[in-house]
């Protein structure tokens, strides 16, 4: 049975807690998120630890017959696809139910009004096709495609580990500086993880994990640690600091989606984002005994956490389906209770505590390794000594 690394579980489940409650967009608990306290937020880190975990998995096998491994990646881009479809059927069945039972579409964003004109089954049509996101769905829309261009980049990886990212950087650049990013078929909106963008974090996540395999060290030196820290305190003293009294400060945050270059946009991924996520991932590997990370690297493979980072796409799915029915009740709440804020925080925290059940019921059903139990291979900064399947989200 091939060894995973129980930290990137870790932090995956912590990330599927997270995502879970800021779905939950008509709650009031998902303004102590920990997104809210940087650029970056738990999408980037999946989208990395997708490039890490598809390099441990795939890496050694990627300098054999590129068919095999076309297949293999396909393979898994083939059963995301089919999650995705699973939760864009769920999502619309949930909002049908509902429109029909308030028998009223006011209020709705515009792709759920998009259920009348032009109709569901172009709606469903174009979701199904990914040119049109509901609800949650759009995260899995990019691991499709980051699953079907994974081959090129570990090809050039075996090359040489850091290859990737002279590519990818370039349509990184271009991508967020010309706004190449494509936009939802039925609303106009653009896609809010734009595939060109983001596919240089998954390209670093490539090389840190053929750099993983090939036995390169982090460097630790004060040199990167306390730029690191400064980039990590720097827009925590932005937001409780200096916004709160310079009107300019709460302008740029305000803003700070829409721009490419001076921002910190999720739809382009702009450079801020980028460093902050940077910072994230190079403390958590060059320091794994500093306060509060040495417990993610000390998790063992039996905990909650972990395990839900093992089953992170049907625990994933759930959460995108189980947000959705969160919020429709939660409206429902208080419109009947005159926005009493009791009865919705009830609501929230009942909705939070199901799917922590269930997630926890579907985690169950995966087996641990034996090799998992090993605290000795948690150290995402140490040399493997076996393959690592992919990520699984």
């Amino acid at each position: 049975m091939p060894s995973r690394r129980t930290t990137i579980d870790t932090i995956r489940g912590l990330c599927l807690v997270n995502i879970f409650v800021g779905h939950l967009q008509l709650g009031e608990l998902h303004a102590a998120s920990p997104s809210r306290l940087g650029f970056s937020d738990s999408a980037d880190i999946f989208v990395l630890l997708s490039g890490i975990s598809t390099a441990l998995a795939f890496g050694r096998r990627a300098s054999g017959p590129f068919p095999k491994l076309l297949l293999s990646l396909w393979r898994r881009a083939a059963r995301i696809f089919a999650f995705n479809i699973g939760i864009v059927v769920a999502t619309l069945l949930i909002f049908i139910t509902v429109i029909a039972l308030r028998g009223s579409e006011q209020g709705y964003a515009d792709h759920l009004r998009l259920l009348r004109e032009p109709g569901l089954e172009t709606l469903l049509w174009h979701a199904v096709t990914l040119r049109q996101s509901v609800g949650h769905s759009t995260i899995l829309r990019l691991y499709v495609a980051l699953m079907l261009m994974a081959p090129v980049w570990l090809r050039l990886a075996v090359w040489r580990w850091w290859a990737p990212l002279a590519s990818a950087g370039l349509l990184w650049i271009a991508g967020g500086h010309f706004h190449l990013v494509i936009l939802n078929s039925l609303t106009g909106e653009p896609f809010l993880l734009g595939i060109v963008p983001w596919t240089l974090l998954f390209c670093i996540g490539i090389t840190i994990g053929m750099a993983m395999q090939r036995g390169v060290q982090v460097p630790v030196t004060p040199l990167l640690v306390i730029p690191a820290v400064a980039v990590l305190l720097g827009y925590l003293v932005l937001v409780v600091v200096v916004a709160p009294s310079w009107p300019p400060a709460q302008a740029w945050i305000a803003s700070r989606n829409e721009h490419f270059w001076i921002g910190a946009s999720k739809i382009y991924q702009s450079p801020l984002r980028l460093l902050h996520m940077l910072s994230l991932t190079y403390l958590v590997m060059a320091l794994p005994k500093a306060p509060l990370i040495r417990l993610l690297h000390a998790a063992r493979a039996d905990q909650f956490l972990p395990r839900l980072g093992r089953s992170s796409l049907p625990v994933f799915a759930v959460g995108a389906v189980g947000a959705v029915l969160a919020d429709e009740v939660l409206d429902l709440v208080r419109d009947e209770t005159g926005a009493a804020w009791l009865p919705a925080f009830v609501v929230e925290v009942t909705a939070i505590a199901a799917y922590l059940w269930l997630a926890d019921l579907i985690s169950r059903r995966r087996p641990v390794p034996s090799a998992m139990r090993d605290p000795g291979r948690l150290h995402l900064g140490s040399r493997l000594s076996t393959n690592e399947p992919a990520l699984r989200s």
